[in-house]
C-alpha cells in the first residue's frame, strides 16, 4: 500500500471509528468466529463498540484485522467487510457523499473529510486533462507495524464499498478508465474481479481510481446540495470536536496504551511517558492538571478491562491475571475486590455480570 509523510501526530495516536470496527466485527461473526474474543487479543475495548462516535486505536485495529484474516482463513476478508459497510459507517460522511451533485463531487468531498473515518491515511483527489483520480495512500509509520495481509484488509474493503456506492449513485452504466493497485493479484483473483467488476492492474505504483470527465461530472439521481451541507456541516463539528478531545483527555490516550501494553507486566510511568512522548514530569503534572494521577488512570484501565474480560467469559480468570500485568493471581484478586467488592469468580458468576 503507498504511504504518504505522517501527519503531526505520532503513529500510535492514529484512531477509526469504531463503527468500521463495528463491520470488520460484523463480516468475521459471518464466518462462525468469535470477534469478540479477537477484539479482546488486541487489547480493544469492547464498550467502545456501544458508541457509533468513539474511536479506536488504528494500532489495535490492525491486529484485529491480522487475527480475523488468520481465524477465518480468508486473506479477501476486506469484501466481506465492504458488504456490512452502511452510509452511517461513515458518520455524516456518508449521508453528505449519497447528497453529492456528481461524481467529482462526492470524491473532493470523501478526500477533504477522510479523517472522520480514519487518520492512519488520506484520499486525494485531483483532475488530470480530462479524467480525475481518487487515491488512497497510508500513514507509513502504522504500515510499517501492519502485517503485509492485514494492511490489505481495509483497502480492499474500501475500494469495493467505494466501486458499489459509484455504481449505485450513477446507475448500471458506470464504468471506470482503469483500476490501480498496488497490492499483488490474489490467490482467488477471480472472485476479487468479480466483486470489484474490475480486473485491477496489479502491482501498480497507487491505488488509485481512474475515471473519464464525462463520468465525474454526469449529475445523479440522489443530489441535493441542502442535505449535502448539513451534513457537511455536522462532519466538521465533530471533526472539531475530536481533535479538541485529542488534545484534552491524556488519560484516555493512556488507557488505549495500557490495553496493549499489561500483558508485558505493569508498565513503568517513565515508558508511558515516553509513550506519549512528555517528560514523566510533565506526564504527571498534566494528569494532577485533570484531577488525576499514574496509578488511579492505571488502576481504571485494569478494572475497565477486566470486567471486559469477564463479561466475554473467553479467558479464564487466572489468564485475565496475566492479561492485566498481575504477577500472581491472588494480587488480581484483592484489586478486583477493591473495586467491585468480591472476587473475579463471584462477579462472573453473578447475574448482573
Amino acid at each position: 500500500m503507498p504511504s504518504v509523510e505522517p501527519s503531526s501526530l505520532p503513529a500510535h495516536r492514529a484512531t477509526s471509528l469504531s463503527t468500521w470496527v463495528q463491520a470488520v466485527k460484523r463480516a468475521v461473526e459471518g464466518k462462525g468466529v468469535d470477534a469478540q474474543a479477537l477484539m479482546l487479543e488486541a487489547g480493544m475495548d469492547l464498550s467502545l463498540l456501544k458508541d457509533p462516535l468513539a474511536r479506536y486505536p488504528v494500532h489495535q485495529t490492525m491486529v484485529f484485522w491480522q487475527r480475523a484474516i488468520e481465524a477465518t482463513g480468508e486473506p479477501l476478508l476486506g469484501l466481506d467487510v465492504a458488504r456490512q459497510i452502511t452510509p452511517m459507517t461513515f458518520h455524516a460522511l456518508g449521508y453528505a457523499g449519497l447528497a453529492s451533485q456528481n461524481l467529482a463531487d462526492l470524491f473532493t468531498r470523501l478526500s477533504r473529510y477522510f479523517r472522520v473515518v480514519s487518520d492512519a491515511g488520506e484520499l486525494s483527489f485531483e483532475r488530470v486533462g480530462r479524467a480525475g483520480c481518487l487515491r488512497v495512500s497510508g500513514d507509513a509509520r502504522v504500515l510499517a507495524e501492519a502485517d503485509a495481509q492485514a494492511a490489505w484488509g481495509p483497502v480492499d474493503a474500501f475500494m469495493s464499498v467505494i466501486l458499489r456506492a459509484c455504481g449505485a449513485l450513477y446507475g448500471p452504466d458506470f464504468q471506470l478508465l482503469e483500476l490501480r493497485l498496488q497490492r499483488p493479484r490474489p490467490q482467488d483473483h477471480q472472485r476479487y474481479e468479480r466483486v470489484l467488476r474490475v480486473v485491477p492492474i496489479y502491482g501498480s505504483q497507487d491505488n488509485a481510481l481512474w475515471l473519464d470527465e464525462s463520468v465525474l461530472m454526469r449529475p445523479l439521481a440522489y443530489a441535493n446540495e441542502e442535505l449535502a451541507r448539513i451534513n457537511e456541516e455536522a462532519v466538521g463539528r465533530y471533526l472539531s470536536q475530536w481533535r479538541q478531545g485529542q488534545a484534552d483527555d491524556l488519560p484516555l490516550r493512556m488507557r488505549e496504551w495500557f490495553g496493549a501494553r499489561l500483558p508485558q507486566g505493569e508498565p513503568r510511568q517513565e515508558d508511558a511517558a515516553a509513550h506519549l512522548g512528555l517528560s514523566t514530569r510533565s506526564l504527571q503534572r498534566r494528569l494532577a492538571e485533570q484531577g488525576t494521577s499514574y496509578r488511579d488512570v492505571l488502576q481504571q484501565a485494569r478494572h475497565a478491562l477486566a470486567l471486559a474480560h469477564l463479561r466475554a467469559g473467553v479467558y479464564s480468570v487466572s489468564e485475565i491475571a496475566y492479561l492485566l500485568g498481575f504477577a500472581e493471581l491472588s494480587a488480581f484478586t484483592r484489586a478486583f475486590r477493591r473495586w467491585t467488592g468480591v472476587t473475579p469468580s463471584a462477579w462472573r458468576d453473578s447475574p448482573d455480570a
